[in-house]
């Protein structure tokens, strides 16, 4: 029986997701212009927002009359919100004839805002400030000035007399800072990797960090195919990839950024060139690779290449989910729990490799070896009150089919 100091029993076993979100909104465009649900608003005489493949198309329009074009979004119900973001992608061409351009001949304004009064009012979110023609940009923007409501629109805001072209993909309304895309598990190693919306550099690795992962890194061709046939096609892919690779230490000397050495590039012709002090590597949509800057967007990847251990909640008298992910199938898992104190101690046996592995957690409880056959596995055991104010110091050990062993993150966290 798996137990703290004997006084608690298991209660259920169940499996678990990698991560949780609520999407309000999203949409991609593919069916028309303005699509079901969504309303457009435009000065007489103008065609407004129109379909260009699959995008939203807000085009110059010649003929010396004023475009002023709304395309707003249904009601989105942010009542019982705790957080909301706006995410969307979206291209600019003839960028000088934006009104607040550098070098302007022109009047256009591009805005995205928001309303919760059925459009008496509407509140500026973003203004396009681009410089360059075929700029993209894909922000990631907080709604929460606007949680507790019923009733949101977002309104996709053109204005202009014959002056920039604008289009816009991918709307979407959900409850993380860099929405997530897109999941799969690699069959070759066990690792689950997860698809984000387009972010810079930084925004991409807090996620993954977030997530107990790291950017990705590749080991070998198979890899690099695998990725590129999982998330290349996915809705809402408007970027190239973040991978975890950089040559931030030395110049030319590029390294994981999780710290394994695989000996395994693929860059494209002519790459990696450092044009403007590139540090970071992208996945272009053809599987090469490319340096570039950490201030372009691109769609982090994420990987959990080790076991991952979470326990919510946490607090004395309720039940606690230990929940591990993140290794290959038909795996067997044991937890090691203490409320002593922290290790190191020895596993007293040796992988397939004749390793000896070292925990960050004292030997007082080991549970039973579970079987599982997914790459994931919960249990939940009772507290006892009489923990309250304790630490729990708790890992879990993987017993890989092919004979090796794997530790988890340790965990030490106070019993509330």
């Amino acid at each position: 029986m798996f137990s703290l100091r004997t006084l608690t029993a298991i209660t259920c076993l169940t499996t678990s997701t990698l991560l949780a979100q609520t999407t309000y909104l999203s949409e991609d465009f593919t069916n028309g212009v303005p699509p079901a649900s969504w309303t457009q608003q435009k000065a007489s005489g103008t065609n407004g927002w129109i379909s260009t493949g699959s995008r939203a198309w807000h085009e110059d329009e010649s003929g010396g009359i004023t475009c002023d074009s709304y395309l707003i979004s249904p009601d989105i119900n942010l009542s019982n919100a705790s957080t909301a973001y706006l995410h969307f992608a979206g291209e600019i061409y003839y960028t000088s004839y934006l009104a607040n351009h550098p070098s302007s001949l022109g009047d256009g304004v591009n805005t995205i805002e928001v309303t919760t009064d059925g459009g008496v009012t509407w509140d500026i979110l973003w203004n396009d400030t681009s410089l360059n023609n075929n700029d993209t940009y894909a922000p990631n923007l907080s709604l929460a000035a606007y949680l507790g409501s019923a009733t949101v629109n977002i309104g996709l805001h053109y204005f202009g007399t014959y002056a920039q072209e604008w289009w816009i993909d991918y709307v979407i309304v959900d409850d993380t800072p860099v929405p997530t895309l897109a999941q799969a598990t690699n069959p070759n190693n066990g690792h689950p990797y997860t698809l984000l919306g387009a972010s810079d550099l930084a925004s991409a690795q807090s996620v993954a960090e977030s997530m107990g992962g790291h950017l990705v890194s590749i080991s070998d061709t198979s890899e690099n195919s695998w990725i590129l046939s999982q998330f290349r096609n996915v809705s809402g892919v408007s970027n190239d990839f973040w991978l975890g690779y950089n040559d931030l230490q030395i110049e030319g000397i590029f390294e994981w950024s999780n710290g394994e050495v695989t000996g395994y590039e693929n860059w494209n012709a002519g790459e990696p060139n450092n044009a403007g002090n590139e540090d970071y590597v992208q996945m272009t949509t053809t599987g090469t690779w490319n340096d570039t800057s950490g201030i372009v967007m691109g769609h982090g990847i994420v990987e959990i290449s080790e076991p991952s251990l979470k326990i919510t909640p946490l607090a004395a008298g309720q039940l606690a989910t230990f929940s591990v992910g993140s290794f290959p199938a038909d795996s067997r898992i044991a937890y090691v729990v203490s409320i002593n104190g922290p290790g190191p101690s020895e596993i007293p046996l040796l992988d397939s490799d004749g390793e000896r592995h070292v925990l960050d957690v004292d030997l007082d409880i080991i549970s039973p070896i579970f079987q599982d056959s997914n790459g994931s596995h919960s249990i939940s055991t009772y507290i006892p009150g009489s923990l309250g104010g304790r630490t729990l110091y708790a890992q879990a050990v993987v017993f890989e089919p092919d004979g090796d062993v794997t530790i988890s993150n340790p965990i030490a966290v106070p019993i509330n």
